[in-house]
This record gives structure tokens, C-alpha cells and sequence, in this order.
């Protein structure tokens, strides 16, 4: 699909410099550019709604719990652990 953006001077002049350096011709450049910072702000997202999840699950302290018997526990095997 062609399409026009507006980019500043600077980043163009980078993207060119960084493109042909790496053999790539100005929309290889773009479409990778732009997969990678989709990625980035997808995985943002799934780790926001992690995140979430995971707040929702300690609202009651029973995870602290848990995690307090099983540090107990272990300090209590010692070396056999």
C-alpha cells in the first residue's frame, strides 16, 4: 500500500542514513520501523492488562500470605533445600 507521511527533517535524514547503511530501501526502512514500535506498544498493553490482573488478585492480601508461608517454608529446609 503506498501512502504519505510527514516526518521532521532530522528524523528523515536519520532514517535514510540508518536504512542505507543496513541495505534497506526507504519503505523496508518504514514497514520494519513501524512493525517494531507496534510490537513495543502492543506488548505494552498485554503487560498493562497483566498488571492489572495481577492488582485485582493481591486486593485481598492472600498472595502476600502465600508467599510469606512459602519464604517460611523454605527457611526451614535449610540446607536440604
Amino acid at each position: 500500500m503506498k501512502t504519505a507521511i510527514s516526518v521532521p527533517d532530522d528524523v528523515f535524514a536519520r532514517a535514510e542514513r540508518v536504512a542505507a547503511r543496513h541495505g534497506m530501501n526507504r519503505s523496508q526502512f518504514y514497514a520494519a520501523a513501524a512493525s517494531k514500535y507496534a510490537d513495543e506498544l502492543e506488548s505494552s498493553d498485554v503487560t498493562a492488562a497483566i498488571d492489572a490482573v495481577v492488582d485485582e488478585a493481591n486486593a485481598d492480601g492472600s498472595t502476600r500470605f502465600a508467599v510469606e508461608a512459602g519464604a517460611r517454608l523454605v527457611a526451614g529446609l535449610g540446607d536440604e533445600w
